[in-house]
């Protein structure tokens, strides 16, 4: 860390955070949640009464150098809050604010070896502090804010931890991993459990923030979706981390373009671009996944088992999607998807914020009724499709099927509980399609390249298709008589 420079005005933390533009919505929720964690625990673990505001003061401006540096924060941030007198702080708790800091990212053990907290007149009281402020970070990985300490009780040598985190549950995960250091200072272990779900859903949306909020949200949720999805792709656990990645890419695209007005100027098209080249290269993987699933079907089995030319096509299949996992790992662990989640990270954590903060709050409901209006008569228009024979055409109708599901879902808490049963029926019909078209595409698949196929198999999926055929003229019917209420009508004026 470089020499800090003498500073000639005392900022207060409020200032501070504004100086560098913040993001103080996660800060102040992971500031929150760490005092909620110390109060809860500071007799148990002999925490001094002085502790609790340089705990906090330190849960506040543990990122506040991200907007100028984000691969370097941690230590940027310390060496801000060296330099910068930060009223209210002697300049040995200001050291010590520094010290805490420095914990709650990186290698931890790394971090007892930092010049600034081996030379600190109590290193072990940084690094205790640390250890909280490391878990509360966990707690807010998702940067949506839904996650809230319910209860901390102790059962014999652990510390039982009881945390709601409706939306991104992986927020536990992220924290019990963020607990190495508090496992490395303390004498008692720690454990998160997932609190029971309330009678009354915290919501992503509602019409109470603006519309830079509710796509920041939005957008910060699907990218840690992304994030841990890929982790998962890359422990090669099984086929379920690369679905969850691959819907987390296209509603992260979707909400990109349902805001594109409100973000035009930040580096919004450029993701979406990037995004699009990703889900490409991920495509044929999950393709043969889903193949493989319906040809692992007990049903597809029963009638083909001891059939020689279905284990010839297992087989061939099997290889084919081994053939696949390096492409998806080599592109996963590169420079370029690294280079992304950068980008999308200071989206979220800089560029949105700064719209946010310097911005009057414009209700999202107006904007809310436009883009799903919009969305709505194009599947109206699109409709006919459902009687096409073409994959493309299937596919078509089912892209924008998806996307006015999304935007229901998304905008139901703003709209309306009708539009949450409106995104019931839009799914009824979107997994018909989705039916046909998945078996279209191993109809072509089976007959354009490997062994033969057996008759029987080729059968059953004409008649599987068929039979979804009639389906979805029942579901098709079903949402055209939702589309058709007053309620719907009105607030969308179609």
């Amino acid at each position: 860390m470089g020499t800090a420079s003498a500073s000639t005005v005392n900022l207060s933390i409020d200032e501070l955070c504004r100086k560098y533009r913040n993001e103080s919505v996660h800060t102040e929720h992971v500031a929150a949640l760490a005092v909620r964690l110390f109060d809860e625990t500071r007799r148990l673990l002999n925490f001094s009464a002085s502790d609790r505001r340089i705990l906090e003061a330190a849960g506040r401006l543990h990122d506040v150098a991200y907007g100028i540096d984000p691969r370097h924060h941690r230590d940027r941030g310390a060496e801000i809050v060296l330099r910068d007198d930060l009223d209210g702080f002697t300049d040995t708790e200001r050291a010590v604010i520094a010290g805490v800091m420095l914990c709650h990212s990186g290698d931890w053990e790394a971090t007892r070896r930092h010049p600034l907290v081996i030379h600190l007149p109590d290193p072990q009281r940084a690094l205790r502090l640390g250890a909280i402020l490391r878990i509360a970070d966990g707690l807010d990985f998702g940067h949506i804010q839904d996650a809230a300490i319910v209860s901390v009780r102790f059962s014999g040598r652990k510390v039982l931890v009881t945390v709601r985190s409706p939306l991104f549950p992986y927020n536990l995960d992220r924290a019990d991993q963020k607990a190495d250091l508090w496992r490395g200072t303390f004498a008692v272990d720690v454990q998160f459990v997932q609190a029971r779900p309330t009678k009354h859903p915290w919501e992503l949306l509602g019409s109470e923030i603006g519309v830079h909020e509710a796509a920041r949200r939005l957008v910060a949720l699907q990218f840690k979706i992304i994030v841990t999805s890929a982790e998962g792709v890359l422990q090669d656990k099984n086929s379920e981390p690369l679905r969850n990645l691959r819907v987390a890419i296209r509603r992260l695209r979707t909400a990109l373009r349902v805001f594109r007005k409100p973000l035009k100027g930040t580096s919004a098209e450029s993701i979406d671009f990037m995004l699009e080249r990703l889900n490409q290269i991920l495509g044929p993987a999950r393709d043969l996944d889903v193949w493989i699933e319906f040809l692992n079907d007990p049903e597809v089995q029963k009638q083909l088992a001891g059939n020689r030319r279905w284990a010839a096509l297992m087989r061939y299949q099997l290889a084919n999607r081994r053939l696949q996992q390096p492409t998806v790992r080599r592109h996963l662990s590169g420079p370029t998807f690294s280079a992304l989640k950068l980008r999308i990270s200071r989206l979220t954590r800089v560029e949105l914020p700064r719209l946010i903060a310097t911005e009057l709050p414009v209700s999202p409901r107006k904007h809310a009724k436009r883009v799903l209006r919009k969305c709505l008569r194009r599947v109206v228009q699109l409709g006919k499709l459902r009687h096409s024979g073409s994959t493309d055409e299937l596919h078509c109708l089912r892209v924008a099927l998806r996307k006015a599901r999304y935007m229901a879902e998304w905008f139901a808490p703003i709209l309306g509980s009708s539009f949450d049963k409106l995104r019931k029926r839009i799914r009824a019909v979107e997994r018909t399609v989705a039916t046909i078209h998945d078996t279209d595409v191993g109809l072509t698949q089976i007959s354009a390249q490997g062994p033969t196929p057996p008759r029987s198999l080729v059968r059953q999926l004409e008649l599987h298709r068929r039979d979804y055929l009639g389906r979805l003229n029942q579901a098709w019917s079903r949402l055209e008589q939702m589309v058709a209420r007053k309620e719907i009508r009105r607030q969308l004026k179609l």
